[in-house]
């Protein structure tokens, strides 16, 4: 495996299990602080992917495949749009 992609495994290895603890934490633990791990549960399930596009595009980018990267960089524009959408509306 590529040295960049094995280090993208890690890190989605460690986004899962902290979103599956966070989510644990969300549904048993009482009062505030079962509803603070709930939302940073639900605020790792939505970086997690957001990152790993974000570092493959980097990586296509390095790699020259210019395809690969447009792409990758059109869908975080769309996802940022997203956003920006979300808030003011």
């Amino acid at each position: 495996m590529i040295p960049s992609m094995a280090r993208l495994a890690g890190v989605m290895q460690v986004a899962l299990v902290a979103a599956f603890v966070l989510g644990l934490g969300g549904a048993f633990l009482p009062g505030s602080v079962g509803r603070a791990s709930g939302i940073l549960c639900i605020g790792v399930l939505i970086a997690a992917p957001i990152l790993r596009v974000a570092w493959l595009s980097a990586s296509w980018t390095r790699a020259g495949d210019r395809r690969f990267a447009f792409l990758g960089g059109a869908l975080l524009g769309v996802l940022a749009v997203g956003a920006v959408l979300a808030f003011v509306t």
